[in-house]
């Protein structure tokens, strides 16, 4: 979107009839946007207060980065909308756990016109921003310490990946006491979702080069499995996989709304469960940590602990599987439960996913996926323990990904389709290997697959590939040079032996490990 736009709401109702109505409004109005696929970057209100409220403002901003102050000025106080300047309201939806649901703040009685004093702001706002960029990341990374993944190293006991471990208290749930409120802030969340998904990749092949430059650097390790035990996975703000990108999400809406992000957490997923029920009754007979050392936990979200209007649910954040939506689980799910969604629909494949509480137990959100191929369906259910926060991400679920035998390299739209990228499986017959390239082809959004050998890689690159290369590497957003090298560092990955041979090795135990589950 290449400039302003502005959505006006006019009313003639009376003062008492017309809070809601509006704000109402506004909600359609930001879902047609919405639907129309109008990326929404930031939103804002404000009220005229020179005809007593007869006009309320629904901004919409498109293009660069978020503005943090820009949601300062929405407050709501005891259900009514109102508003303020920003030194009045720290927090629309600062809030406990107690029924008096969301704090409110007051409008101030008079706003400033000194410049002096708007030089004050922007001092005082340049340093609350950095403030809160610094709680929640660093340089070109993340502050483990609020995301709690600082000193979770588990014990390995023999096994093939250190057991899991979970924080000793729940979160708080956030309460919200109206139902448009609720809907005020999934817009913003989502908004901001949406705007990561197309910013960022899905990347497990850079973490892949790494591991290996790493293990080859180090001269006195020749066995892969002492060495990934002592590897400690690193994590940057480049390179994502499931674990960065839920904090990376969490550190983007803290910029926005600080006093929300604390309620964030990551949790823990179990993927493709084939007996839920024995599952959670192995998980829930003492307490997850005596079951520890047969879990897997290969996928982190970012859930949070909601009330809305006094009943119970959560918000899921799934970007690490291209979500590009708040998910919202209620616990009667009456709305506003998401249910099932359509999360991809390509030619000859349709994913559908649903996210609910488990009938068995309400530790676990139960994740329904529908895959329906030339007529038939197959369902697969993951389990996601969302009571305690977890904090072996980086420790497990992101150490368990280096050893994993399938890598991709992936850009998603603000939707989520996956539109370019490469992907390979990891094969311990270096001559079968192989690296499938695939882009849009601009038209009719269609997507062009080619699978390239290797071994092509490995010396001048014929022109027929470098012709799908230069038409991949944009839609990649990295320079051709890059691309190349990514696929070359891969290609002698794969052509070493030894390493597939033990990765590979390390993998298989993982996967019987967890193959009861």
């Amino acid at each position: 979107m290449d400039r302003e736009k502005t959505v006006l709401i006019k009313e003639d109702e009376p003062t008492v009839q017309k809070g809601r109505r509006s704000l109402n409004a506004q909600f359609d109005a930001i879902g047609v946007l919405l639907n129309q696929g109008i990326n929404l970057l930031t939103i804002t209100s404000c009220k005229d207060t020179q005809s007593t409220g007869s006009v309320d403002v629904c901004k919409i901003i498109g293009n660069g980065l978020t503005d943090p102050e820009s949601h300062k000025n929405r407050c709501y106080n005891n259900g009514e909308h109102v508003t303020d300047t920003e030194s009045s309201c720290e927090s629309s939806f600062a809030c406990s756990s107690t029924s008096s649901g969301i704090s409110c703040c007051s409008e101030s009685d008079e706003e400033s016109t000194s410049s002096e004093d708007d030089d004050d702001d922007d001092d005082d706002s340049d340093y609350s921003t950095s403030s809160i960029n610094k709680r929640w990341t660093t340089k070109n990374g993340y502050n483990l310490t609020t995301f709690d993944q600082t000193e979770c190293s588990g014990k390995w006991d023999d096994e093939p990946l250190p057991l899991p471990v979970w924080s000793n208290k729940s979160k708080d749930h956030l309460v919200i006491d109206k139902l448009y409120a609720y809907e005020d802030l999934v817009a913003i969340i989502e908004t901001t979702l949406q705007h990561m998904i197309q910013e960022t990749h899905y990347d497990t092949v850079n973490n892949f080069i790494d591991f290996y430059d790493s293990f080859k650097k180090d001269s006195h390790s020749k066995n892969l499995r002492e060495f990934f035990q002592l590897y400690f996975p690193p994590v940057n703000r480049q390179n994502h996989m499931c674990v960065s990108l839920g904090m990376e999400i969490v550190s983007r809406v803290a910029l926005l709304r600080p006093d929300i992000a604390e309620y964030f957490y990551l949790v823990s997923c179990e993927e493709a469960v084939e007996d839920t029920l024995s599952y959670i009754e192995h998980c829930e007979e003492s307490n997850i940590e005596a079951a520890a050392w047969s879990l897997e936990k290969e996928h982190a979200l970012v859930a949070m602990k909601i009330i809305v209007a006094g009943r119970e649910g959560m918000i899921i954040l799934d970007p690490g599987y291209h979500v590009a939506r708040v998910v919202t689980v209620m616990k009667d799910q009456n709305y506003p439960h998401t249910g099932f969604f359509t999360q991809s629909n390509e030619p000859g494949c349709k994913r559908e996913y649903c996210y609910t509480f488990s009938h068995n137990n309400d530790h676990f959100i139960s994740w329904h996926e529908r895959t329906t191929r030339n007529g038939q369906q197959k369902y697969e259910t993951s389990l996601i323990y969302v009571d305690r926060p977890y904090r072996s991400a980086l420790d497990v679920t992101v150490r368990r990904n280096l050893v994993y035998n399938f890598r991709s390299l992936l850009s998603r739209d603000a939707k989520g389709r996956v539109f370019a990228g490469v992907y390979f499986p990891v094969l311990a017959d270096s001559a079968d290997s192989s690296v499938t390239i695939f882009y849009d082809d601009g038209i009719d959004n269609q997507i062009l697959k080619t699978k390239v050998k290797f071994t092509a890689f490995t010396s001048k690159i014929p022109d027929n590939i470098m012709c799908h290369l230069r038409k991949l590497a944009p839609q990649l957003r990295i320079d051709l040079s890059s691309l190349i090298n990514i696929l070359q560092r891969s290609a002698n990955i794969i052509a070493d032996s030894d390493f597939v041979a033990q990765m590979l090795q390390i993998n298989d135990v993982i996967a019987v490990l967890s193959a009861d589950n």
